[in-house]
């Protein structure tokens, strides 16, 4: 009991009395070495929880075409997607865009699950470069509304009997007041800050598409 009471104390004290512990506990250097490495693994992993991004999306995305680089489909985006129904208005700050009207769906999407994957570039020495950030989803429509996805605060605003995924030709989803400017908070820290694209890829059956998403990030 007083041994579990004194590693309990060593504990709340920080990491360093958690080493001091450990010394006097294991006699091994292989074990030390494992110990330190360990401990610092965990203070750097504590400090990157703590980092916020704003995120502003671009007005350029309502073109969503992807150029003939990036695209690996077989069905153009606007094939699928009649956005011309959709309009934004400007905030004062000049930067946070409010969207407007119904997304149609023009064709029968594959009742399959919708795979997608997307890669995030950025805008360096006039060229987009590629960076390690990228993301995939087995199943698009699951995740829509998971409340973990950075895209929930968009989705949430579609009303919940149309949300229907995947979507049958002449559905309609209808955009309220959805924002293009986002807080996402307590995130480990990457790289990512300045002016970033996401090329998305879309997948369902013999069904593939494309996407293209413009976007700044702030590190606050």
């Amino acid at each position: 009991m007083r041994m579990a009471l004194a590693n309990w104390r060593a504990i709340s004290r920080g990491p360093y009395k958690m080493l001091q512990l450990a010394e006097e506990v294991f006699e091994s250097h292989e074990m030390k070495l494992w110990i330190i490495l360990l401990l610092c693994i965990l203070q750097l992993l504590q400090g990157s929880r703590s980092t916020n991004y704003e995120v502003i999306g671009d007005e350029k995305t309502m073109d969503i075409v992807c150029d003939a680089q990036e695209d690996k489909g077989n069905v153009p985006l606007r094939q699928i997607l009649d956005i011309s129904g959709l309009t934004f208005e400007v905030a004062e700050d000049l930067e946070t865009l409010y969207y407007n009207g119904d997304i149609k769906v023009l064709m029968d999407v594959p009742s399959g699950p919708i795979g997608m994957q997307v890669d995030v570039f950025r805008w360096e020495r006039n060229e987009w470069i590629p960076t390690p950030l990228c993301l995939k989803r087995d199943s698009l429509c699951n995740s829509l509304t998971n409340p973990r996805e950075i895209w929930y605060p968009l989705f949430r605003k579609i009303p919940k009997n149309e949300m229907i995924c995947p979507p049958k030709k002449g559905h309609i989803y209808t955009l309220n007041n959805v924002s293009n400017h986002e807080f996402v908070r307590n995130m480990p820290h990457a790289d990512i800050a300045g002016d970033l694209k996401a090329v998305v890829h879309l997948s369902s059956g013999d069904l593939k598409t494309c996407a293209v998403v413009f976007f700044k990030v702030y590190v606050n």
